[in-house]
């Protein structure tokens, strides 16, 4: 009788067993997407099951729980055969809407990532690669597939000019009315802030130069500790210490501390830790620097208040703050950010606590490799470690350039990934252009630049410098200028600084100034070790932001860049280039 019970048991147990296995597999046939957040609630689900197999190894002797076993370990793979059906399957319903989003027809790589449905998403995107294109076809897809409402659908781009030239496109293309805000305007829509005034970008630095000059002289305990803080290690007249002020060395100072301002209000959501800080000094010259710091920091955020503004670091913290007080109201079901590369950890946050009240889902995008904005706030390591900040994180590639060669994203592509810390990619091209770099040596600037011009032709030609005041360089009486553009005879030419020019191309890319000086390319003012409290790169690689921007300035040419350099003061990355790479670029002489 007893025996005939634990029959009937196991009998049971099998059969749950054998419908569990069956349930299991329905999941994965290829009809509906599995995004990482469904597949570890299937894990979940059937995990007992798993389990109590893996406790009575005796089991595995039967076909039908070793099969269970087998396709329970490999869950993962069973997804992404299952998505790969999908996207297949979709692909062919969906043709002639992947065939023509905005005049274009889409690759393979950018109708995945329209067609996941991950809860965060990561796309990273090199230059060229159609990245604008993904978003439009994602926002279509989300309104004309998914069936969401155009005011569920949130999306954040960093500057004014990018966010209306997107929004004007989705209303003039497609007929969306989608608000395209900045992270700024998205704070002020979470604070409702109607009473206080945006501060200017400049205020900080103005509330610097009066703290020297206005408060300074006429405290001496202070002015004793600035002066000290000079590198000068002892005391200052009145005369010297504004000498000093006006000197290089001080201009730097003042320059050093607005960016460890910019730097520390951006990325820090405890604004107690400028005292830990200068506990953790590890010199009297870097305590001073950070005292100095943490009085101008308080008497800035007091100048604020007093005038009844709020600056652009202090919206976005103040909007995080409400959102962890507060439960507030908002349509949002998709959040989907360009130039994710650019990010903050503020914003980062940001959008964490808009998720947590929404559960919205999040789709990112941007590129490692043109993250070139450090010393402004931008915190490369939520990029590269996207799933730490964001739960059930999924990354797809957008691996096809459409704008450069094969030849050039080579070169490129092998110069950026010296830097290991940058996420390793390989991009393709079917473009082709033998040698597209060229090195252009001079004694004389202005006039191996004019007879450059005369061996380019007639092309659309974009100049490129690391500073602003790079174009003087090459500047003579023979060229003019009539609003953006720059004539020769017959050639015209814009010119821009690299980080102005992200986001651009051109036929023909002329990169100037090559030179191997302090304001140069690469630019050797190197990172104060004092900014380690607020970087979080562990292992930095020499020149890495600049490493970043010259690839920037590579990639802006369809066809060919050429790099004029000194004959006799060429910068290390136009020799580096030679060493690595001589038999794929050109050495062209003018004469």
């Amino acid at each position: 009788m007893v025996k005939s019970k634990k029959g009937k048991i196991a009998k049971k147990a099998k059969t749950s067993y054998l419908i569990s296995m069956k349930n299991l597999l329905e999941h994965f046939k290829g009809e509906k997407y599995i995004s990482l957040e469904e597949l570890e609630k299937k894990k979940l689900q059937y995990q007992s099951f798993f389990f109590k197999i893996q406790k009575r190894k005796y089991l595995l002797l039967f076909p039908s729980y070793r099969n269970f076993y087998r396709q329970y370990l490999r869950l993962s793979s069973l997804r992404i055969e299952n998505n790969q059906t999908y996207f297949l399957n979709k692909k062919k319903c969906l043709a002639s809407f992947f065939q023509n989003i905005n005049g274009y027809p889409l690759d393979d790589y950018q109708i995945e990532c329209i067609l996941k449905e991950e809860l965060s998403l990561l796309v990273i995107a090199g230059a060229g690669s159609g990245k604008s294109l993904t978003i439009l076809g994602k926002i279509s897809y989300l309104i004309e597939e998914m069936g969401y409402r155009e005011q569920e659908i949130l999306v954040i781009s960093f500057t004014r000019e990018s966010s209306l030239h997107l929004e004007n496109q989705l209303q003039k293309n497609f007929g969306y009315h989608l608000s395209v805000l900045t992270f700024h305007k998205l704070a002020l829509t979470i604070l409702k802030e109607e009473e206080k005034i945006i501060a200017p970008n400049h205020f900080l630095e103005e509330v610097i130069e009066e703290f020297y000059y206005g408060y300074v002289p006429f405290i001496s305990s202070l002015f004793e500790l600035v002066s000290q803080s000079f590198l000068a290690r002892k005391k200052m007249t009145k005369e010297e210490y504004f000498h000093y002020l006006e000197s290089k060395k001080g201009m730097m100072l003042k320059r050093k501390i607005a960016t460890f301002i910019h730097l520390f209000k951006a990325n820090k959501e405890n604004r107690e830790e400028l005292n830990v800080y200068l506990k953790k000094s590890t010199s009297k010259e870097e305590y001073l620097f950070l005292l100095q710091v943490y009085i101008i920091y308080h008497c800035y955020q007091e100048e604020l208040k007093a005038n009844g503004m709020i600056d652009f670091d202090d919206m976005i913290w103040e909007s995080i703050q409400k959102l962890k007080k507060q439960t507030l109201y908002f349509p949002y079901r998709f959040i989907l950010i360009d130039e994710f590369q650019d990010t903050s950890f503020l914003r980062c946050r940001l959008i964490q606590e808009l998720i947590r009240q929404t559960g919205a889902k999040l789709m990112v995008v941007g590129d490692d490799f043109q993250s070139i904005y450090r010393f402004t706030g931008c915190d490369l390591d939520v990029f590269l470690h996207f799933s730490h900040y964001f739960a059930f994180a999924d990354t797809s590639i957008l691996p096809n350039t459409y704008r450069n060669s094969q030849e050039l994203i080579d070169i490129a592509g092998d110069f950026i990934m010296r830097n290991k810390n940058q996420i390793q990619k390989k991009l393709y091209s079917e473009k082709h252009f033998i040698k597209p770099i060229k090195i252009v040596y001079y004694e004389n600037a202005p006039q191996t630049f004019l007879k450059l011009l005369e061996k380019i032709g007639s092309k659309e030609i974009l100049v490129l410098g690391r500073n602003q005041k790079d174009i003087e360089s090459i500047l003579s009486s023979k060229i003019t200028k009539e609003e953006k553009y720059y004539y020769y005879q017959n050639f015209c030419f814009s010119y821009q600084t690299v980080h102005q020019s992200k986001g651009l191309e051109s036929e023909v890319v002329i990169l100037i100034h090559l030179e191997d000086s302090l304001l140069g390319f690469p630019n050797k003012i190197e990172d104060d070790p004092i900014f380690r409290f607020l970087l979080k790169e562990q292992e930095p690689y020499r020149y890495d932001e600049e490493r970043r921007l010259f690839y920037v300035a590579l990639t802006r040419t369809k066809n060919e860049v050429y790099l004029l350099t000194p004959q006799d003061d060429e910068s290390c990355f136009v020799k580096e280039l030679k060493r690595n790479y001589h038999h794929q670029i050109e050495i062209l002489s003018i004469k």
